[in-house]
């Protein structure tokens, strides 16, 4: 994959500002699970980040590329439009874990 190409698709702002919108759908869902659900601490602080803008969209959307070979080989073939909401979404489920603890690091040190 050229890395160079996902990046230029990942970064025009219909994709970005997609992924932006979708992430505060995810965070509306994180906000309103089950208090006991493993990690839900740092996955509601990254909740409120998100619902509170504070969030970089082009780094998510870099983020949801490079943890998604689908992702990035859609992005790279044709375009944001070949990748389906539902695709972003299942990755933000994926990697929501990783950015709540990676934030929570960040306010611990």
């Amino acid at each position: 994959m050229a890395t160079r190409d996902i990046i230029a698709a990942a970064s025009q702002p219909t994709f970005y500002t997609r992924v932006s919108f979708l992430a505060l759908k995810t965070a509306q869902n994180v906000a309103s699970e089950d208090p006991s659900t493993p990690n839900h601490a740092n996955r509601l602080a990254y909740a409120n980040r998100v619902l509170r803008g504070e969030d970089k969209a082009l780094l998510l959307a870099l983020h949801i590329a490079a943890a998604n070979n689908v992702i990035a080989g859609g992005l790279e073939e044709v375009g944001e439009s070949a990748i389906p909401d539902a695709d972003i979404e299942f990755v933000l489920s994926t990697i929501w874990d990783a950015r709540a603890n990676a934030f929570a690091a960040g306010v611990a040190a």
